[in-house]
This record gives structure tokens, C-alpha cells and sequence, in this order.
């Protein structure tokens, strides 16, 4: 699709810019499936990076062209958290980790991991995940569970979103 150039208002202080990745991959949307109460671990590639550090981050899609930082790197190879996020990332190895605990049936939603270019605003997206949370599944006292771990090694992205990070 030949997004370079299109600019859309879609809020009165957010101009995003939709433009192609550096690599001219498209993102193919994914679905991950939780139960409520559990955990997501997912896996983002990115290139290996050398010289000056680009942040990483994880967002929930608000609308098309808008999503809300959840958390968000300061620097390489330090996790970053809140209350139910965590990040971090290993710039030249190529990847970055995200968790999402306790999650809930409302975290059901669009999520995008991808590097974070503040001086603009934007996010070039890794992965676009569409997370589903169901209630938890009865097991039996000798079933465990554990945290689901989702990596792709799918290129490098598509478009840039805004980002707007809901005043965290």
C-alpha cells in the first residue's frame, strides 16, 4: 500500500504520520489467546542496533493511527515496569521482551511493540498483535500453568503510529 506521505488529523494536538518501514515489510496482524489471571510474553524483533540507542515500547491501539503507550525503554538492557507492564530490550542482539501480568477479560485489544521516535511521536511497528483474553479454565490440582511465551521472527515494520501516552 503507498502510505508515504498520507498525513491524517485523527485528534486536535496528534498529527500522525503513516509512513512504510525501513525494510518494506508489511506487519501482519497476529492473535494471542490468554486466560484471565495469566501472563503474555512476547518476543520482538527488531535489527540489531549499533550507536545511539532508539527506545523500544508496547501500546494499545485506540483507534486506527492512535495508540496509547503502555510502557516504554529509557535505555538497553534495564527492564522497565508498572503495574501490570514490563519491558525490555537487548538492542544488538535484536530483540525486546514485553510482559503483560494479571491479565484481564478487558485487556482484549490491538497491541503493538515496535521502536518509539519521541522527537516525532511516532512508533514503527514491529508486531500488531490482537490479544484475546477468555476466563481462566478449570484444571486439575495436578495441572500447572505457566506463561505463554510468543516471539516472531517477522521483519521489521510497516507504519508509523502516534503516540499518545495517556499522561503516564
Amino acid at each position: 500500500m503507498a502510505w508515504e506521505g498520507l498525513r491524517l488529523l485523527m485528534h486536535p494536538v496528534a498529527l500522525v504520520l503513516l509512513v512504510p518501514g525501513s525494510w518494506g515489510l508489511a506487519v501482519t496482524p497476529e492473535e494471542l489467546r490468554e486466560v484471565v489471571g495469566g501472563t503474555l510474553l512476547v518476543q520482538c524483533w527488531s535489527s540489531p542496533q549499533e550507536g545511539p540507542y532508539m527506545q523500544k515500547t508496547w501500546c494499545r491501539q485506540r483507534s486506527p493511527g492512535r495508540c496509547t503507550r503502555l510502557v516504554t525503554t529509557s535505555q538497553p538492557l534495564t527492564a522497565v515496569e508498572n503495574a501490570q507492564h514490563t519491558i525490555w530490550d537487548h538492542p544488538k542482539a535484536g530483540f525486546f521482551i514485553v510482559t503483560m501480568t494479571q491479565l484481564r477479560e478487558e485487556d482484549l485489544g490491538v497491541y503493538l511493540c515496535g521502536s518509539f521516535n519521541s522527537s516525532q511521536n511516532l512508533i514503527n511497528t514491529f508486531r500488531n498483535i490482537t490479544l484475546v483474553v477468555s476466563p481462566a479454565l478449570i484444571t486439575s490440582p495436578e495441572g500447572t500453568s505457566s506463561p505463554s511465551v510468543n516471539g516472531s521472527e517477522q521483519g521489521v515494520v510497516g507504519h508509523g503510529w502516534d503516540s499518545n501516552d495517556g499522561g503516564l
